[in-house]
Protein backbone atom coordinates (compact mmCIF):
# COMPACT_ATOMS: atom_id res chain seq x y z
CA UNK A 1 0.00 0.00 0.00
CA UNK A 2 2.83 2.39 0.81
CA UNK A 3 4.46 1.52 -2.51
CA UNK A 4 1.23 2.37 -4.33
CA UNK A 5 1.06 5.71 -2.54
CA UNK A 6 4.68 6.53 -3.34
CA UNK A 7 4.32 5.60 -7.01
CA UNK A 8 1.18 7.74 -7.26
CA UNK A 9 3.12 10.70 -5.90
CA UNK A 10 6.04 10.17 -8.29
CA UNK A 11 3.68 10.10 -11.28
CA UNK A 12 1.40 12.95 -10.22
CA UNK A 13 3.88 15.59 -9.05
CA UNK A 14 5.48 16.27 -12.46
CA UNK A 15 2.02 16.84 -13.96
CA UNK A 16 1.13 19.15 -11.07
CA UNK A 17 4.31 21.22 -11.45
CA UNK A 18 4.02 21.49 -15.22
CA UNK A 19 0.28 22.09 -15.33
CA UNK A 20 -2.20 19.77 -16.97
CA UNK A 21 -5.37 20.21 -19.00
CA UNK A 22 -8.59 18.65 -17.78
CA UNK A 23 -12.04 17.76 -19.02
CA UNK A 24 -15.34 17.02 -17.33
CA UNK A 25 -17.05 13.68 -16.83
CA UNK A 26 -20.79 13.15 -17.16
CA UNK A 27 -21.27 13.78 -13.44
CA UNK A 28 -19.64 17.21 -13.80
CA UNK A 29 -16.44 16.34 -11.94
CA UNK A 30 -13.05 17.05 -13.56
CA UNK A 31 -10.56 14.46 -14.76
CA UNK A 32 -7.07 15.09 -16.09
CA UNK A 33 -4.37 13.13 -17.88
CA UNK A 34 -2.66 12.87 -14.49
CA UNK A 35 -5.64 11.00 -12.98
CA UNK A 36 -5.50 8.48 -15.81
CA UNK A 37 -1.71 8.09 -15.72
CA UNK A 38 -1.60 7.53 -11.96
CA UNK A 39 -4.47 5.06 -12.10
CA UNK A 40 -2.81 3.03 -14.88
CA UNK A 41 0.43 2.71 -12.92
CA UNK A 42 -1.36 1.61 -9.76
CA UNK A 43 -3.50 -0.96 -11.58
CA UNK A 44 -0.45 -2.32 -13.40
CA UNK A 45 1.40 -2.72 -10.09
CA UNK A 46 -1.50 -4.53 -8.48
CA UNK A 47 -1.95 -6.86 -11.43
CA UNK A 48 1.75 -7.68 -11.25
CA UNK A 49 2.09 -8.15 -7.48
CA UNK A 50 -1.46 -9.06 -6.37
CA UNK A 51 -3.01 -10.77 -9.41
CA UNK A 52 -5.74 -12.49 -7.37
CA UNK A 53 -7.03 -9.26 -5.80
CA UNK A 54 -10.02 -7.22 -6.89
CA UNK A 55 -9.67 -3.57 -7.87
CA UNK A 56 -12.18 -0.71 -7.84
CA UNK A 57 -10.82 2.61 -9.07
CA UNK A 58 -12.43 5.97 -9.74
CA UNK A 59 -11.80 6.25 -13.46
CA UNK A 60 -11.63 2.60 -14.51
CA UNK A 61 -14.39 1.30 -12.24
CA UNK A 62 -14.43 -2.43 -11.42
CA UNK A 63 -11.20 -3.78 -12.89
CA UNK A 64 -11.13 -7.14 -11.13
CA UNK A 65 -13.00 -9.00 -8.40
CA UNK A 66 -11.74 -10.93 -5.38
CA UNK A 67 -12.28 -11.38 -1.65
CA UNK A 68 -9.44 -8.91 -1.24
CA UNK A 69 -10.29 -5.66 -3.05
CA UNK A 70 -8.23 -2.50 -3.50
CA UNK A 71 -10.11 0.80 -3.66
CA UNK A 72 -8.19 3.55 -5.43
CA UNK A 73 -8.72 7.26 -5.93
CA UNK A 74 -5.66 8.14 -8.04
CA UNK A 75 -6.01 11.88 -7.47
CA UNK A 76 -8.51 12.92 -4.86
CA UNK A 77 -9.13 16.65 -5.23
CA UNK A 78 -8.62 16.97 -8.98
CA UNK A 79 -10.21 20.44 -8.85
CA UNK A 80 -7.42 21.57 -6.52
CA UNK A 81 -4.81 19.70 -8.60
CA UNK A 82 -5.61 21.38 -11.91
CA UNK A 83 -5.87 24.83 -10.29
CA UNK A 84 -2.41 24.57 -8.73
CA UNK A 85 -3.54 24.17 -5.13
CA UNK A 86 -1.85 21.72 -2.78
CA UNK A 87 -4.96 20.07 -1.30
CA UNK A 88 -4.94 16.89 -3.37
CA UNK A 89 -3.59 13.39 -2.90
CA UNK A 90 -4.14 9.70 -3.41
CA UNK A 91 -6.51 7.37 -1.57
CA UNK A 92 -5.62 3.70 -1.14
CA UNK A 93 -7.69 1.19 0.83
CA UNK A 94 -7.76 -2.58 1.02
CA UNK A 95 -10.93 -4.49 1.84
CA UNK A 96 -10.83 -8.12 2.91
CA UNK A 97 -14.20 -9.87 2.87
CA UNK A 98 -15.92 -6.49 2.72
CA UNK A 99 -14.07 -4.90 5.67
CA UNK A 100 -11.46 -2.19 5.21
CA UNK A 101 -8.20 -3.44 6.73
CA UNK A 102 -5.70 -0.78 5.70
CA UNK A 103 -5.85 2.79 4.44
CA UNK A 104 -3.62 5.58 3.19
CA UNK A 105 -4.35 9.22 2.32
CA UNK A 106 -1.54 11.39 0.94
CA UNK A 107 -0.81 15.07 0.40
CA UNK A 108 2.21 14.96 -1.92
CA UNK A 109 2.96 18.70 -2.08
CA UNK A 110 3.33 18.76 1.71
CA UNK A 111 5.16 15.43 1.73
CA UNK A 112 2.60 13.99 4.15
CA UNK A 113 0.65 10.76 4.41
CA UNK A 114 -1.77 9.35 6.96
CA UNK A 115 -2.17 5.59 7.23
CA UNK A 116 -3.90 3.00 9.35
CA UNK A 117 -4.09 -0.75 9.82
CA UNK A 118 -7.19 -2.31 11.32
CA UNK A 119 -6.63 -2.90 15.04
CA UNK A 120 -3.14 -1.48 14.60
CA UNK A 121 -3.64 2.26 15.01
CA UNK A 122 -3.42 5.33 12.78
CA UNK A 123 -0.25 7.24 12.03
CA UNK A 124 1.16 10.21 10.11
CA UNK A 125 4.44 10.34 8.18
CA UNK A 126 6.38 13.34 6.91
CA UNK A 127 8.39 12.18 3.92
CA UNK A 128 11.53 14.31 4.36
CA UNK A 129 11.77 14.01 8.14
CA UNK A 130 12.83 10.61 9.53
CA UNK A 131 11.99 11.83 13.03
CA UNK A 132 8.41 12.59 11.95
CA UNK A 133 7.43 9.10 10.84
CA UNK A 134 4.90 6.76 12.44
CA UNK A 135 3.48 9.58 14.57
CA UNK A 136 0.34 8.25 16.34
CA UNK A 137 -2.90 10.04 15.49
CA UNK A 138 -5.55 10.87 18.07
CA UNK A 139 -8.77 12.78 17.48
CA UNK A 140 -9.84 15.71 19.66
CA UNK A 141 -11.92 15.46 22.83
CA UNK A 142 -14.25 18.42 22.22
CA UNK A 143 -17.67 17.44 23.58
CA UNK A 144 -19.82 20.53 22.92
CA UNK A 145 -21.04 21.36 19.42
CA UNK A 146 -20.96 25.09 20.13
CA UNK A 147 -17.23 24.74 20.77
CA UNK A 148 -16.58 22.46 17.83
CA UNK A 149 -14.92 22.99 14.47
CA UNK A 150 -16.76 20.98 11.82
CA UNK A 151 -15.72 20.38 8.23
CA UNK A 152 -18.37 19.91 5.54
CA UNK A 153 -18.32 18.14 2.18
CA UNK A 154 -21.66 18.80 0.51
CA UNK A 155 -23.25 20.01 -2.73
CA UNK A 156 -24.03 23.76 -2.91
CA UNK A 157 -27.72 23.27 -2.18
CA UNK A 158 -27.12 21.32 1.04
CA UNK A 159 -28.60 22.88 4.20
CA UNK A 160 -25.90 21.25 6.36
CA UNK A 161 -23.52 24.24 6.72
CA UNK A 162 -26.26 26.63 7.82
CA UNK A 163 -27.76 24.08 10.24
CA UNK A 164 -24.39 23.57 11.88
CA UNK A 165 -23.79 27.30 12.15
CA UNK A 166 -27.23 27.74 13.74
CA UNK A 167 -26.17 25.17 16.34
CA UNK A 168 -23.08 27.23 17.15
CA UNK A 169 -20.40 25.20 15.38
CA UNK A 170 -17.60 26.78 13.38
CA UNK A 171 -17.92 25.43 9.83
CA UNK A 172 -15.09 24.79 7.40
CA UNK A 173 -15.58 23.71 3.79
CA UNK A 174 -13.44 21.66 1.41
CA UNK A 175 -9.78 21.31 2.04
CA UNK A 176 -7.85 18.58 3.81
CA UNK A 177 -10.72 17.91 6.18
CA UNK A 178 -10.05 14.29 7.13
CA UNK A 179 -6.35 14.93 7.91
CA UNK A 180 -7.45 17.93 9.98
CA UNK A 181 -9.84 15.67 11.92
CA UNK A 182 -7.12 13.05 12.42
CA UNK A 183 -4.76 15.66 13.83
CA UNK A 184 -7.32 17.35 16.07
CA UNK A 185 -7.77 20.62 14.18
CA UNK A 186 -11.36 19.64 13.41
CA UNK A 187 -13.74 17.84 15.74
CA UNK A 188 -16.02 16.36 13.09
CA UNK A 189 -16.52 16.15 9.32
CA UNK A 190 -19.95 15.87 7.70
CA UNK A 191 -20.06 14.42 4.18
CA UNK A 192 -23.61 15.00 2.94
CA UNK A 193 -24.81 13.49 -0.34
CA UNK A 194 -21.33 13.22 -1.79
CA UNK A 195 -18.48 10.81 -2.31
CA UNK A 196 -18.02 7.27 -3.50
CA UNK A 197 -16.49 4.16 -1.97
CA UNK A 198 -12.96 5.19 -2.96
CA UNK A 199 -13.48 8.59 -1.33
CA UNK A 200 -14.72 7.26 2.00
CA UNK A 201 -13.10 3.85 2.52
CA UNK A 202 -9.67 5.03 3.74
CA UNK A 203 -11.15 7.80 5.87
CA UNK A 204 -13.50 5.39 7.67
CA UNK A 205 -10.63 3.23 8.91
CA UNK A 206 -8.27 6.12 9.63
CA UNK A 207 -10.80 7.92 11.80
CA UNK A 208 -11.76 4.77 13.69
CA UNK A 209 -8.13 3.86 14.36
CA UNK A 210 -7.44 7.41 15.60
CA UNK A 211 -10.17 6.97 18.21
CA UNK A 212 -13.07 8.52 16.31
CA UNK A 213 -16.26 7.22 14.80
CA UNK A 214 -17.91 6.98 11.39
CA UNK A 215 -21.66 6.63 10.82
CA UNK A 216 -23.29 6.38 7.42
CA UNK A 217 -26.67 8.07 6.69
CA UNK A 218 -28.50 4.83 7.50
CA UNK A 219 -26.86 4.47 10.90
CA UNK A 220 -24.33 1.82 9.87
CA UNK A 221 -20.68 1.95 8.90
CA UNK A 222 -20.87 1.43 5.14
CA UNK A 223 -18.43 3.55 3.14
CA UNK A 224 -20.62 3.21 0.02
CA UNK A 225 -23.66 5.20 1.18
CA UNK A 226 -22.91 8.59 -0.40
CA UNK A 227 -21.59 10.22 2.75
CA UNK A 228 -21.39 9.95 6.50
CA UNK A 229 -20.51 11.54 9.83
CA UNK A 230 -16.88 11.43 10.88
CA UNK A 231 -16.50 12.50 14.49
CA UNK A 232 -14.23 12.40 17.51
CA UNK A 233 -16.82 10.14 19.13
CA UNK A 234 -18.08 12.89 21.45
CA UNK A 235 -20.43 14.88 19.24
CA UNK A 236 -22.64 12.38 17.41
CA UNK A 237 -25.96 12.96 19.25
CA UNK A 238 -25.55 16.74 19.07
CA UNK A 239 -24.69 16.65 15.37
CA UNK A 240 -27.64 14.42 14.53
CA UNK A 241 -29.96 16.67 16.52
CA UNK A 242 -28.68 19.78 14.74
CA UNK A 243 -29.00 18.23 11.30
CA UNK A 244 -32.42 16.67 11.89
CA UNK A 245 -34.17 15.18 8.88
CA UNK A 246 -31.83 17.00 6.46
CA UNK A 247 -29.17 14.42 7.22
CA UNK A 248 -31.04 11.56 5.53
CA UNK A 249 -32.46 13.55 2.59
Amino acid sequence: AHELASVATSVALPYFRAGVAHRYKLDGSPVSDADVAVEKRLIDLLRQHRPEDGILSEEAGHVAVGRRRWLLDPIDGTTFFVSGQARWGTHVALEIDGHVRLAIITRPVAGRRWWAVAEGGAFADTEDSPMARHQPLTVSRTDRLERAAVGVFAPPESPVPSLLEQAGARVFEPGSLIPDLLEGRLDAVVAHNCGFAWDHAPAVLLVAEAGGRFTDPEGGQDHDRNGGLYTNGQLDPQLLNALGSAWTQ
